[in-house]
């Protein structure tokens, strides 16, 4: 049982009654009119009251002048007046029993001049005192589609369509603006909301009120921050348990990005490293764009999932299978392999001179015959090594013969495999396109780029699933007396073996500690106010003979005479590839694993690849081959092969042996991981464990 707390959205969201603050003509650029008129073409769901008190009646209503006035207490308010008024309004509002507010007004302290910091932090401690609900401030509002409530202060969403899509944006604007692209494409919706500032209520409360209604199956965002990690992870293991895919639009994975995120909302941007983690464990989509962002949820709509990774594809020109190509390549795209008997079935079937690929040019005598190419279509879909299948079609224009669906919903239901059609590029869509669409069965994905993405998207999704949740138990002691020895001892019991090494009081200790090593050797100083040697110039290599540790040995000792040396360690020289693995706990989002090229490679071009704890071998392979320089370890320009298998051993181990000890144990990282030819296993050269104390 998680003891993460959610607050209620249901106040905000599903309210038995609406007041709206600060009615008029022309304040807050009309909204208020626009919110009142949303309403009133919705039939009115539930009561709706207006609150003025320089008015007694607006739009043919009685405007009351106050909360105390009011013939009910009211479920939410929506707040557009100055924010100086503001903070009296909610006061008041909470002291006669009002249970939410969606406060559209900006000026709490966003924004680089911190307008209003004062103010909002007022409202804050009054939001945190009382337990209202709170949407905002400085937010577009929301909409419940189930109920016909729509309180987003605009015409332009009066009309959507009902459906399984909900959404949580941090941007206003954009939300209006994707809700209304997203319809024409053929989507339908439950609800959305715009964060704002996020005083009270914030993405992880509207995730986990999402993942519990029952309207909502696909939970879109786009956002830049999430203020309470552990609780945005509860909701999105909860989502990830109820099979309801998560498809994010992140903001703050660049430098300029993370900047403005800083600036927007008054948030704080999270390591988008850290983040990418997060998201592989729960399963969540990140998308590049908002646009990717509707054509994810057109995939994930059709509720079917492959059960590999191998793709099929089926265009009607050379051009498109090079542009599929190219996509499939940049995105690690692997394509299906097709079966003898496929290829003779197929190659009986097509047109003399079209050759049988994947991804394959059906030619334009196929392409003109709509009934013969989705019968090919279907030979690809039957074939055991394809697990998904995208196929070039559009929607029929006027002059064509062939205008309803039914061949596509005969591919369809030739197979339970995920079957998707595809344009080249974006195009306008009206009603035929989305009556067409939703006859098929299958959405119309725009540009090859994009349908690839979202191919892979629902194989990553599909692999988190067939995963499952692994998290980090509790360590197993509170505290630990382990010494620096014992600690290398259960670690290479773990699979990091270290090198042979003694330790040295004196110069002369290390001398005689370097003979009985055998030479060469490398010369390191063990001192307790420093932690990297190599940066503080306390580390000598490949030292051949009895004198030249000597002489390093005294040269360290006068050089870094200030640094209380408690003595030197010898270690033998070990050659092979240098990898850093690290471990250690993220104050907001737990235990993390970092793997990447070790030495200063890891500063120079932090080549890592970091995943949440715990890990297993399939997660280890699969961190190894994110990195850019995965080929070394498979042996590059005569080098052997690293021992790819002892590496994955000594990830897992560490990763083990700090979750198992981090009551005690900050973080522990091994750099470099010496990786041996295939077979000799590895060496850890440096262990650098840091103690909470």
């Amino acid at each position: 049982m998680s003891d993460i707390e959610f607050r209620p959205v249901e106040p905000l969201l599903q309210p038995k009654s609406i007041a709206i603050v600060g009615a008029s003509e022309t304040g807050g650029d009309g909204w208020s009119r626009v919110l009142f008129h949303n309403l009133k073409e919705a039939g009115f769901p539930v009561p709706t009251y207006l609150i003025n008190p320089r008015r007694e009646e607006l739009w043919g209503e009685k405007v009351y002048p106050d909360f105390a006035s009011l013939p009910e207490p009211i479920d939410h308010a929506l707040v557009i007046v100055p924010a100086r008024f503001v903070n009296d309004m909610m006061r008041e509002g909470i002291a006669h029993g009002l249970k939410a507010a969606t406060i559209f007004s900006a000026s709490f302290g966003e924004g680089r001049k911190h307008i209003g910091q004062e103010r909002g932090e007022e409202l804050k401690a009054m939001i945190a005192e009382s337990g209202i609900s709170v949407c905002g401030p400085n937010c577009m509002g929301l909409f419940c589609l189930p109920r016909d409530i729509q309180l987003y202060p605009t015409t332009r969403l009066r009309n959507l369509p009902k459906g399984p899509v909900g959404g949580i944006f941090h941007s206003g604007g954009t939300l209006g603006y994707w809700f209304a692209q997203a319809a024409e494409r053929g989507l339908g919706f439950s609800y959305a909301m715009s964060c704002g500032n996020e005083f009270g209520l914030d993405s992880a409360d509207y995730l986990n009120f999402l993942v519990n209604d029952p309207d909502t199956e696909i939970i879109v965002g786009m956002i830049e921050s999430i203020r309470r990690p552990k609780a945005f992870m509860e909701a999105a293991r909860r989502a990830f348990e109820a099979k309801k895919p998560v498809i994010l639009m992140k903001l703050g994975s660049s430098e300029l990005g993370k900047e403005q995120a800083k600036t927007h909302t008054g948030a704080v941007a999270v390591d988008d490293d850290v983040f990418n983690a997060m998201c592989h464990r729960y399963g969540i989509t990140r998308c590049k764009s908002i646009d990717e962002m509707v054509d994810f949820a057109l995939a994930f709509r059709q509720k079917r999932l492959p059960r590999g990774n191998k793709l099929a594809i089926v265009t009607t020109s050379g051009g498109a299978v090079g542009l599929t190509l190219e996509a499939v390549g940049a995105e690690g795209g692997e394509l299906a392999k097709l079966s003898p008997e496929s290829f003779k079935r197929m190659d009986e079937f097509v047109p003399v001179g079209v050759d049988v690929h994947n991804p394959m040019d059906a030619g334009s005598t196929l392409a003109s015959n709509v009934p013969d190419f989705c019968e090919l279509c279907e030979m690809f879909a039957a074939d055991d090594d394809v697990d998904i299948i995208a196929v070039q079609g559009r929607v029929p224009l006027a002059d064509d013969k062939i205008k309803t669906p039914e061949n596509y919903v005969k591919l369809m239901k030739s197979t339970d495999k995920p079957v998707f059609a595809f344009t080249r590029m974006a195009h306008n869509c009206d009603d035929a396109l989305r009556e067409f669409q939703d006859g098929a069965g299958m959405p119309f994905l725009f540009s090859i780029p994009t349908m690839v993405r979202s191919l892979q998207a629902l194989v990553k999704y599909a692999a988190a699933q067939r995963r499952g949740l692994a998290l980090p138990a509790a360590p197993s002691s509170r505290l630990s007396n382990l010494t620096d020895d014992a600690l290398a001892e259960q670690l290479g019991e773990r699979g990091l073996t270290l090198p042979a090494q003694r330790f040295a009081a004196d110069p002369a200790a290390a001398a005689a500690a370097a003979e009985a090593i055998g030479f060469p050797v490398a010369l390191k100083i063990v001192s307790d106010d420093i932690s990297h040697k190599t940066e503080a110039g306390g580390v000598r290599l490949g030292l051949a003979d009895r004198d030249a540790v000597l002489r390093e040995a005294q040269d360290l000792q006068k050089s870094l005479a200030g640094s209380r040396l408690k003595g030197f360690l010898v270690q033998e020289m070990v050659d092979g590839l240098e990898m850093l693995v690290g471990v250690r706990e993220d104050a907001d989002f737990g235990p993390l694993v970092v793997v990447g090229l070790g030495g200063v490679f890891v500063e120079l071009f932090r080549d890592v690849s970091l995943r949440l704890a715990p890990v297993d071998e399939h997660e280890v392979r699969g961190m190894l081959s994110e990195l850019r320089g995965a080929k070394a370890l498979d042996g590059f320009r005569g080098q052997a092969p690293r021992d790819r298998d002892a590496l994955v051993k000594a990830i897992i181990g560490v990763c083990n042996f700090f979750l198992e000890n981090r009551a005690w144990l900050a973080e522990i990282e091994v750099n470099p991981l010496i990786v041996l030819a295939e077979g000799k296993g590895v060496r850890a050269v440096d262990v650098r464990p840091i103690r909470r104390d």
